[in-house]
């Protein structure tokens, strides 16, 4: 008897962890992909798979907190290059693969800053603003490379994303580790409530008494910060700063946050469900791989998984609201 309560009890507790739900379409596809496919379940696959899958879910967590907003960040693929190459060119100058490493999560918490600050007090939408900053970051690096890739050899940096831990990619620890520090924020701090509230009715946050243009801009800075982390990852993996890096990369974010079942609408979803979601794209874009798929072809159903969750989402929101 006491065993069955307690088996409850932590039934209970698992079905209140958001995100989980997005582990069955997760499943469901690994299950195919490995009846249809030879190698999808190898070692040397599934590892490939997770270090494809971090950057993804880096870049996801900062994507998260936005989207949770009510809002959403489209230059997050153009400021990974950004950060790639000015953090490249600092390692390259100085030898010193930390102080690269900080300038790239300064300047993403900057460039965040920036876009938070004039989506807060000039009150332009975010889509439009993101989409403008999308292209100024994208011509600024564009500009300062004049179009050539840079080289990174620093042997210690290229651990970060090539380097293996106990037999798992050293970027799974990193993805995760980050995943946890901002599940911690948006769970227990007053940083995550209101991105809550904002998300919810950012009129009524306001008369509760939370400072919404603060934290619009706090938000922003997270989601740079989290590219800059992801351009640390990237640039490591590929000991390369490329200034055509992370092109719609932003959209794999956004795909990863709504697979996870973050709303698009805003107001609910978890960190969790987005590091799910984007080990989910990454099994995706393997699987069509694997299964001989020309490449372009993954943009298609990557648009198509975007469109169908948010349409689910409005969907159930719509019953919910008629009841």
């Amino acid at each position: 008897m006491e065993k069955s309560c307690h088996q409850s009890g932590f039934m209970q507790r698992l079905k209140q962890v958001e995100g989980l739900g997005a582990l069955f379409p997760l499943a469901v596809i690994c299950v195919f992909l490995c009846v249809f496919t030879d190698t999808f379940a190898s070692y040397n696959n599934i590892m490939q798979v997770l270090r494809q899958a971090a950057v993804y879910a880096i870049m996801g967590t900062g994507m998260t907190f936005v989207i949770i907003s009510g809002a959403v960040d489209l230059s997050q693929g153009s400021l990974l290059a950004f950060c790639c190459v000015f953090a490249g060119m600092t390692i390259n100058a100085t030898g010193n693969m930390w102080l690269g490493m900080l300038v790239a999560v300064v300047i993403g918490a900057l460039a965040g800053s920036v876009n938070g600050l004039v989506i807060s007090f000039i009150k332009i939408p975010p889509f439009i603003i993101t989409l403008g900053t999308m292209y100024i970051f994208r011509g600024l690096t564009l500009w300062v490379t004049n179009s050539t890739q840079i080289a990174v050899n620093h042997e210690r940096f290229k651990f970060i994303g090539q380097g293996f831990l106990l037999g798992i990619p050293f970027p799974v620890y990193v993805f995760i580790a980050i995943g946890i520090l901002a599940h911690v924020i948006l769970s227990k701090t007053a940083t995550g409530r209101y991105v809550y509230a904002i998300g919810s009715n950012a009129e009524t946050a306001r008369l509760s008494g939370v400072r919404i243009e603060r934290n619009i801009i706090k938000i922003y800075a997270i989601s740079g910060i989290s590219i800059g982390l992801a351009a640390i990852v990237y640039m490591s993996r590929l000991s390369a700063a490329q200034p055509t890096a992370g092109q719609s990369y932003e959209m794999e974010a956004i795909a990863a946050a709504v697979i996870g079942g973050v709303s698009m609408s805003g107001g609910s979803g978890s960190v969790f469900g987005t590091l799910i979601g984007a080990v989910t794209v990454a099994v995706i874009r393997n699987g069509l791989v694997l299964l001989g798929v020309q490449s372009y072809f993954t943009q298609i159903v990557v648009g198509a998984i975007i469109v169908v969750a948010v349409s689910i989402d409005f969907i159930r929101k719509r019953i919910a609201a008629s009841r």
